[in-house]
């Protein structure tokens, strides 16, 4: 069964008529892409938390106003973490995907 990513790839070499370079993984390729796909969904899950859990403690301790004024801080913290979380899954997926 191929992933939506996969499939996606497909359309898109076929629509540009690109059918040619697309590569073909093998099944451990496949298997271990996915299992890079978990892995790192539950690290994204495990730092979403404690983030969560951080801004929370934080909301406590702070006036409403100064909190409100850092949220977006706040926000965009977990934004970065959850962007170099991700970032590094896709290099190796990649790297995964290259190899043959």
């Amino acid at each position: 069964m191929k992933s939506a990513l996969e499939l996606a790839l497909e359309k898109a070499d076929a629509e540009l008529g690109q059918d040619k370079d697309y590569v073909k993984l093998s099944p451990e390729q496949i298997a271990a892409i996915d299992q890079l796909k978990k892995q790192y969904e539950a690290k994204w899950a495990e730092q979403e938390i404690a983030l969560k859990a951080k801004i929370q403690k934080l909301s406590r301790e702070l006036e409403p106003q100064a909190f409100a004024e850092h949220q977006q801080q706040f926000q965009g913290e977990m934004k970065r973490v959850r962007d170099q979380i991700f970032a590094e899954r896709d290099q190796k997926i990649e790297a995964l995907r290259k190899q043959k």
